[in-house]
């Protein structure tokens, strides 16, 4: 396969993604945007502020049971902090997972998840701790850059400064934001490498970390140019496919909300006056409506999800193609060779000359 460049890796990746999803299945596209929708969510988990809110009091009482209320929602705070790490946790294993199970599915054409969730496993805690070393590394540097605009911040609003608080809070707001900016960039260019120019290495030639690392970083010195463009470009992509989805999404609304909303109708003008039993069949249907909307609407998003997430990881594999050759030899397989023609046993007399 021949190496492509950001442009050109679209209109192959639109036709991989067509042929992977049709015919149409309902269920398949389902299934693939579980998938896809499980590996993009769940990458970062928050740890919820635990914070202690006291009150004072001119009573002794009321001090007593503002304490002990304190302490009771600290606990609360603590308890719920303990189930959201778990759950952001198990969320990012889970997308870590899904992140294999998505790019082994769209490369190898496959429908069935069960036998590549097995066969990816055993890159999974190498994958993991990829990720959480650079975003540490990440961080830790972020950490510094913002340390800066505090020290400022606190250096300039000492006793005897000449300095205005208004100017310091202009400055160190614009130090911050700047340095926001910078961070937000930093993050998504480091999501992207790792799972665009690092995972296929770890992935399909089943790489150590340090060593998926360095050919990743000598495939970006050897084409520098090249692959900023494809970032720029996939950047550009991700709006339009972002807008297109959201379009979709408003579509679906109004597909739902016609019929839905038709028979919603009928039934108020049939049942609003016919007495408690009336009423009672009129809300329940609104309820059964409500949730016939809630399923079609999750399942349409899953669907869109589908689509856009498959697209977007079969253009970066067109990308990458035809500079990793095990992942070009999945999406174009080389033509099969016809095996050497045996030579003739020794002694065979040879074969009489045509006239």
């Amino acid at each position: 396969m021949r190496p492509l460049s950001a442009t050109e890796a679209i209109s192959p990746a639109i036709e991989h993604t067509r042929a992977l999803l049709q015919p149409f299945s309902l269920k398949l596209w389902l299934k693939l945007g579980l998938v896809a929708g499980i590996a993009e969510a769940g990458a970062q988990f928050f740890f919820p502020p635990v914070g202690n809110h006291s009150h004072s009091s001119s009573s002794s009482g009321i001090g007593a049971v503002s304490g002990a209320m304190t302490s009771a929602t600290i606990g609360i705070f603590v308890v719920i902090a303990m189930i959201a790490i778990v759950i952001g946790l198990a969320l990012f294993y889970l997308s870590s997972r899904m992140q294999l199970v998505l790019m082994d599915i769209v490369a190898t054409r496959t429908t069935l998840v069960v036998p590549v969730w097995n066969r990816t496993a055993p890159r999974t805690w190498r994958w993991i701790g990829l990720k959480i070393v650079a975003f540490l590394m990440a961080f830790l540097v972020l950490g510094v850059l913002f340390a800066l605009p505090a020290f400022y911040f606190f250096h300039s609003v000492r006793p005897g400064n000449p300095q205005s608080p208004s100017g310091v809070f202009v400055g160190s707001f614009a130090l911050f934001f700047l340095i926001g900016l910078v961070s937000v960039f930093v993050i998504l260019l480091l999501i992207w490498s790792l799972r665009d120019f690092v995972l296929p290495f770890l992935l399909f030639e089943d790489a150590s970390m340090g060593d998926s690392i360095r050919r990743a970083v000598a495939l970006i010195r050897r084409e520098p140019g090249s692959v900023a463009f494809y970032l720029f470009m996939k950047f550009l992509l991700g709006l339009v496919a972002g807008i297109a989805a959201e379009f979709a999404i408003f579509i679906c609304v109004l597909i739902l909300c016609l019929p839905l909303g038709g028979v919603a109708a009928a039934l108020w003008f049939l049942l609003h006056q016919t007495g408690p039993f009336g009423s009672a069949v009129m809300y329940i249907s609104f309820a059964l409506l409500g949730l016939i909307f809630l399923a079609a609407f999750l399942g349409a998003i899953i669907c869109i999800l589908c689509a856009v997430l498959t697209f977007y990881q079969a253009y970066t594999l067109f990308f990458l193609g035809g500079r990793i050759p095990v992942i070009g030899n999945l999406l174009q397989p080389p033509p099969m060779q016809p095996p050497p023609m045996a030579p003739p046993p020794v002694g065979t007399p040879p074969m009489p000359a045509l006239s």
